[in-house]
């Protein structure tokens, strides 16, 4: 019997031989990757040991730093976090292989849903709310796609009416977004569980909440700031008010609040929320440049809504009128992305 631990100890030797091996495999292809990175994609020279992390700094001059690296680098750059490169994405151009599909088809608008299943997965500045949340913000794959099925229904057009009641008279009840949870079941007639629904929740309620906020703060900020096109704001208002025995808002009324629509749309163009992070499952090849697999990718959307080939030399400016109707359809509709793209993504 005095083989039987030779063997033990020959299998725990392979074992142990073949991870280590496979260790430095990916090491080696690893910094394959960050060879190819620092020496073929463009960006601000990187310091050895904490990269680009120091160079943008907070509030203002994170904003100035911002605006000059896109006027520097139009299409892409790529930001060091440490030895972990991101690129930076921050033209229309660019975005759009990542946004959209990549796998022969026409770019289109209504396949950007289905790009987490072709080309990325989640990024890992995501994983920070995992502990908190594994709702539809965090997910990837055929669970994302389950997850997001079930709750697109809250959010189509005709539902979305409902709640302009709720906001007119809170005590006339419209179904909410937690019976849909509740509700909801798949082809298999499987619904959700109490913690995917506590998961979903708890992403709504930041994701929906906090970005609302801040947009909204923005604006008010913003329109303080310019006199004259708040007084439009307030005279397209009281119009639509006029001869009218209440202020109940009618759905048919936010289509005649226009220049409000576009005041928001600048504001949101100006001031963006999170952008999106995602780690590319193959290449992606970018005006001319190769992303390579397993790279850290970001929209910049604030660096796409600030860059001067897309919206002037006076980006900085806060003009309401660039979302007229003739000025949004001669734009590509990748160059304003507040909340990624798609079909409600207020281009228009």
């Amino acid at each position: 019997m005095s083989f039987i631990p030779t063997i033990l100890g020959t299998v725990a030797l392979s074992f142990f031989g073949l991870k280590i091996v496979q260790f430095l495999l990916s090491l080696v292809a690893t910094l394959r990757r960050l060879m190819y990175i620092r020496r073929h994609l463009p960006g601000p020279k990187p310091h050895w040991f904490y990269g680009n992390f120091r160079d943008p700094g907070f509030n203002e001059p994170g904003f100035e730093w911002e605006q000059e690296a896109v006027t520097k680098y139009r299409r892409l750059l790529v930001f060091w976090m440490g030895w972990k490169p991101v690129v930076m994405l921050n033209h229309p151009d660019s975005i759009k292989p990542l946004l959209a599909t990549n796998i022969g088809r026409k770019v289109c608008l209504n396949d950007i849903h289905n790009y987490k299943n072709i080309l990325v997965i989640q990024g890992d500045e995501y994983r920070v709310f995992k502990d908190w949340t594994e709702g539809l913000g965090t997910l990837e794959g055929a669970i994302w796609k389950r997850h997001r099925s079930l709750i697109t229904p809250s959010f189509h057009f005709q539902v979305l009416k409902q709640y302009l009641v709720v906001m007119n008279e809170p005590e006339k009840k419209a179904k909410d977004f937690l019976d849909t949870l509740v509700l909801a079941k798949d082809s298999n007639g499987n619904g959700l569980s109490e913690k995917e629904i506590r998961d979903e929740v708890n992403m709504f309620i930041f994701a929906g909440t906090d970005t609302t906020a801040s947009a909204l703060t923005w604006l008010l900020n913003t329109l303080a700031q310019h006199p004259e096109e708040q007084a439009r704001v307030q005279e397209e208002v009281d119009t639509l008010f006029t001869g009218r025995d209440d202020d109940t808002v009618r759905y048919e009324d936010l289509k005649k609040l226009t220049y409000t629509t576009q005041s928001l749309r600048e504001s949101m163009r100006l001031y963006v929320n999170v952008p999106p992070f995602r780690v590319l499952r193959e290449s992606l090849k970018v005006n001319g440049f190769i992303v390579p697999a397993g790279t850290n990718v970001m929209v910049n959307n604030y660096q796409v809504h600030h860059n001067p080939d897309v919206w002037g030399d006076d980006h900085m400016d806060f003009k309401p009128e660039r979302f007229e109707r003739a000025n949004v359809e001669k734009r590509d509709p990748f160059a304003f992305i507040p909340f990624s793209a798609g079909a409600r993504s207020a281009s228009a």
